[in-house]
């Protein structure tokens, strides 16, 4: 971090702080938006790199966009060493460790560079490559977007004093970029929605780093013991406050710094995982183990299916590995039944089942979110919710329930099919890529990238409708809070 910067800009945040007793909700109350006011849907561009809005001269370098994505395959991979790991078998709850370093040591040079560099980072040189469409919600520093929030009351005993934003960006590699040439094309502007051109190829990788800020004006370090000593990002931010006397819908952008605490890492392997044809791994940051950043980056844990079988969540998982060496704070975010899902993930949150609102409820995991990735052509969107739910047919898709557990749309919990049931294990099946959760949909091999974000930016700019304006303004309360989050889509409390 910049000292200098720092000291510059700090006097121009106005981050609210709270005390750190609260109840252990999942997200934080509605809030402020974090960008500028949402452009027009014909404003928005494939490939442009931020949201327009810029550091003063001086400050950066800024995040540049890599979209030359390779327009034909790379040949097909040979032994690799993920593989050779687990002597080319299956991946399993004894072996996922030893597929879990294989992994990370496979793509540790280009890791250890993005975390450590950011944004001066030469991704483009180094072959790995950003989605389009999603450039009007990122930040001009990192080209990272804005998450979810967290408080306390769900990290205790984790020396956590303050609430907390994250911010995310992801980066494809050379084999996995390939698809995002089959579906958008050199213009991205007609995208090829079709299950030949959405599926990877095997050996790609898709990594995301989430950074975690603190909202905090008087901390805008040193805020949590569990993160200290993490690689630190500035990035280019709107306060959650806006200053007395300005708009609450423009509040003024600071560079902030934020820690680089999570870095996932998902590998199209059929052979190894049969069932999904995917492998996800979870690494977060641990200050107490030796070397370096990079290596300060351990596991969390692997998940390569659903566990259909394990429809209560005291039941042993046969899908799922999780690292009991993993720090304390990053396994209180874990999903239903144990199921892998790490810190910025949004795997728990308020849900009412019958009639009764649970707070803080693990209801997802890292592949019952991705499984849901598909695109409904000619309905323009995502049929079904990240996570389990009742369908809707206007905003936000799923039912909202109220304080008292019953449907009401300004409700802030989702109305939830009870944990275990057939409605809920909807999200709890093992698909392939190929195969979408809903008829009708075209699947999207387990990229919500491409179906949660780009696809969806894409069709309220290029095929407006009298609902596009809404759909960009949707999620915004007339205060200019936020009422859902920007990354799972889920409810603010």
């Amino acid at each position: 971090m910049n000292g200098t910067k720092l000291g510059m800009f700090a006097g121009l945040c106005l981050f609210v702080s709270l005390p750190c007793a609260r109840e252990a909700t999942a997200q934080s109350s509605f809030r402020p938006e974090t960008m500028l006011a949402r452009p027009a849907a014909a404003a928005i561009t494939p490939f442009q790199p931020n949201n327009g809005v810029l550091p003063p001269p001086g400050i950066g370098p800024l995040f540049k966009l890599s979209v030359n994505w390779p327009k034909s395959p790379a040949p097909p991979i040979v032994a690799p060493p993920w593989r050779k790991a687990i002597n080319d078998g299956l991946i399993t709850t004894q072996n996922a460790a030893a597929y879990a370093a294989a992994l990370k040591a496979a793509i540790k040079s280009d890791g250890r560079a993005l975390i450590t560099k950011g944004a001066a980072w030469d991704a483009a040189s180094a072959r790995w490559y950003n989605e389009p469409w999603t450039g009007w919600i990122r930040e001009a520093l990192q080209g990272t977007y804005t998450a979810g929030e967290f408080g306390p009351g769900i990290f205790p005993k984790t020396g956590l004093r303050t609430n907390f934003n994250t911010h995310v960006m992801t980066y494809y590699n050379e084999r996995a970029a390939y698809t995002l040439s089959k579906v958008w094309g050199a213009d991205a502007m007609k995208p090829n929605v079709d299950t030949n051109a959405t599926q990877f190829d095997e050996g790609a990788i898709i990594v995301k780093a989430a950074v975690f800020a603190s909202t905090d004006k008087n901390m805008p370090l040193d805020w949590w013991d569990a993160l200290n000593g993490a690689q630190v990002w500035d990035m280019y931010l709107q306060v959650p406050i806006p200053a007395p006397g300005t708009p609450p819908n423009n509040p003024q952008p600071v560079v902030w710094p934020g820690y680089v605490t999570q870095f996932d890492i998902i590998v199209k392997d059929s052979q190894s995982a049969p069932k999904t044809g995917w492998v996800f791994m979870t690494l977060v940051y641990d200050r107490n183990a030796p070397g370096d950043i990079w290596d300060k980056m351990v596991p969390l844990g692997v998940q390569w299916g659903n566990d259909p079988q394990a429809t209560q969540a005291s039941m042993p998982l046969t899908e799922n590995w999780n690292n009991p060496q993993a720090p304390l704070y990053a396994t209180q975010t874990l999903g239903w039944g144990g199921r892998l899902t790490g810190p910025n993930d949004g795997g728990r949150n308020n849900i009412a089942v019958n009639g009764v609102v649970m707070k803080n409820a693990p209801n997802s995991s890292c592949m019952s979110c991705h499984s849901t990735a598909q695109w409904n052509v000619a309905q323009g969107k995502m049929v079904t919710f990240l996570l389990p739910s009742f369908p809707t047919n206007s905003g936000p898709g799923f039912q909202l329930c109220g304080a008292n557990g019953k449907p009401d749309p300004n409700g802030t919990n989702i109305c939830s099919p009870a944990p275990g049931s057939a409605d809920w294990m909807k999200w709890y099946q093992n698909r392939l890529g190929t195969s979408p959760m809903d008829a009708g949909s075209v699947a999207t091999d387990f990229d919500l990238v491409l179906s949660f974000k780009s696809l969806r930016y894409w069709s309220m700019a290029t095929q407006p409708t009298a609902n596009s304006a809404a759909a960009l303004q949707s999620g915004r309360l007339p205060s200019g809070g936020l009422r859902f989050n920007q990354y799972t889509g889920a409810p603010m409390k």
